[in-house]
């Protein structure tokens, strides 16, 4: 009876994660690019309101979207990526919104910092506009390729290089990924407290850290 009842517990338990997402949902294609879906589906599971992203773009200039995002227990694993093609005007308008993005975190007690976005002129196969670089495991940047007039967007969540499918749009050091999740920078978060927990930019919302 006992073997019975462990078998339908761990049937129960495995129907309930293929529910919540045990294949990863994946979406490509022009037509499927839609920020405001990424931000409504998975909120504050993405750590983030792909600030990096634009808000639309015409579907004849998408030279590539894809996404494949896995929503487990406790977070969402996974990636967006975004590239298009521009002109040389076109480009310049992108990079100034890209170099005006901040966020205002504030503390419970009235606290308040302005993070500004980082640009990576360094780390990248291109120039990088960077929102997040690892903190909790995440990543959010945009690269320039100038040459050849695309822009490339992308999001990542506990990112393993060799399972990364455009690996030309990662770190040129690949060992950068093994770094600890304190180590890295968040556009949208700041410790008021030494480290001990992380306001993110939505007012109200602290992330312990141990």
């Amino acid at each position: 009876m006992r073997r019975k009842m462990t078998a339908l517990i761990c049937a129960v338990f495995a129907a309930l994660l293929a529910l919540t997402g045990c294949m990863p949902q994946k979406r490509s294609g022009a037509e499927q690019y839609d920020k405001a879906y990424y931000i409504r589906e998975y909120g504050g599971d993405l750590r983030s309101n792909l600030s990096v992203f634009p808000d639309a773009v015409g579907k004849e200039r998408v030279l590539l979207f894809e996404s494949s995002l896995l929503t487990g227990l406790f977070d969402t694993d996974g990636y967006i990526l975004l590239e298009y093609r521009c002109d040389e005007a076109q480009m310049a308008v992108e990079e100034e919104r890209l170099k005006a993005i901040s966020f205002t975190i504030r503390g419970a007690e009235g606290q308040s910092f302005t993070n500004e976005i980082l640009y990576d002129g360094q780390s990248y196969r291109y120039p990088a506009y960077v929102a997040t670089d690892g903190f909790n495991y995440t990543y959010e940047y945009a690269l320039l390729d100038r040459k050849g007039g695309r822009i490339i967007y992308v999001f990542g969540t506990y990112v393993m290089p060799d399972q990364f499918p455009y690996k030309d749009y990662l770190k040129k050091a690949l060992s950068e990924y093994k770094k600890d999740a304190l180590q890295g920078f968040s556009v949208y978060n700041h410790s008021f407290d030494g480290g001990k927990s992380w306001d993110e930019f939505n007012d109200g919302v602290v992330i312990p850290m141990e």
